[in-house]
């Protein structure tokens, strides 16, 4: 499921969303206020619609990094420091 949230494109739904109505810079807090600046696993977005859309438009603006574990065969993403 984690590839299909990295790689998926933002759906209707989505953008319906609140996190694509509310200020970036809000949105930036309300990440950085659940995960901080520290690696997450994308699994964890799988049941929360806000915060996988939040990542969705975080990553077009290019506010995530994103990286393949190929060890644990995962995506994880953070904020940039």
């Amino acid at each position: 499921h984690a590839k299909l949230i990295v790689e998926s494109e933002v759906t209707t739904a989505m953008l319906d969303s609140e996190a694509f109505s509310i200020p970036v810079n809000r949105l930036i807090d309300l990440w950085v206020a659940r995960y901080g600046n520290k690696w997450i696993d994308i699994a964890e977005l799988e049941n929360d619609e806000f915060f996988i859309a939040a990542f969705k438009r975080l990553k077009q603006l290019g506010e995530v990094e994103i990286h393949y574990l190929t060890d644990r065969a995962r995506y994880v993403c953070r904020m940039p420091k």
